[in-house]
């Protein structure tokens, strides 16, 4: 054998061996749900922060205001900032997509965009099934945005089983009484 061809021949067989550590080094990692977590991240979209910023400020006018305009474009602002991003399990902004969601069908009723907050806090819920957020009286958004929008339709028995705030509740059989008297 020449000197050039042993060369050759020893890079291939070093080679081969280089490759074969790599791989199997690859494969003989263990993999934790910590590692799972950290390596998924990369994968999911985040919401834009800048975004949820406007939005935020756009709010906070609002309820300076209180002018439904502002409502309803803080509402469509916050939409934007989730529109398009699945939220699975684990997700890092899903508890913030949840509570822009939130705010946004709470903006749209006051705005009065009644239909709008129907159809937003569906898809909230879709987007999120079996969690909600709770108020400072530990009242639950989810019954308290469908004591809203639905107290045309709810029994009393149905009312009283709803997690919402006792004025609400107080408020919303005045309302009630006072439409069938």
């Amino acid at each position: 054998m020449t000197y050039s061809s042993l060369t050759k021949h020893t890079l291939r067989i070093l080679s081969a061996i280089f490759l074969a550590a790599f791989i199997s080094a690859c494969s003989s990692t263990t993999k934790n749900k910590a590692n799972l977590r950290v390596i998924n991240n990369d994968y999911y979209q985040s919401i834009d922060m800048l975004c949820e910023h406007q939005a935020i400020e756009m709010d906070s006018f609002a309820q300076k205001s209180g002018q439904a305009a502002q409502y309803l474009a803080s509402a469509k602002a916050m939409l934007r900032c989730v529109n398009g991003i699945q939220f699975p399990k684990g997700h890092p902004d899903a508890n913030k997509a949840l509570r822009l969601m939130a705010m946004s069908v709470l903006n749209l009723v006051k705005g009065g965009d009644i239909d709008g907050a129907h159809i937003t806090l569906k898809k909230t819920q879709s987007k999120f099934p079996n969690k909600d957020l709770y108020f400072a009286d530990y009242s639950s958004f989810f019954d308290t945005a469908s004591a809203l929008l639905n107290q045309q339709k709810l029994s009393r028995q149905q009312m009283a089983a709803l997690n919402i705030s006792a004025d609400l509740r107080t408020e919303i059989e005045r309302h009630q009484y006072w439409l069938s008297h």
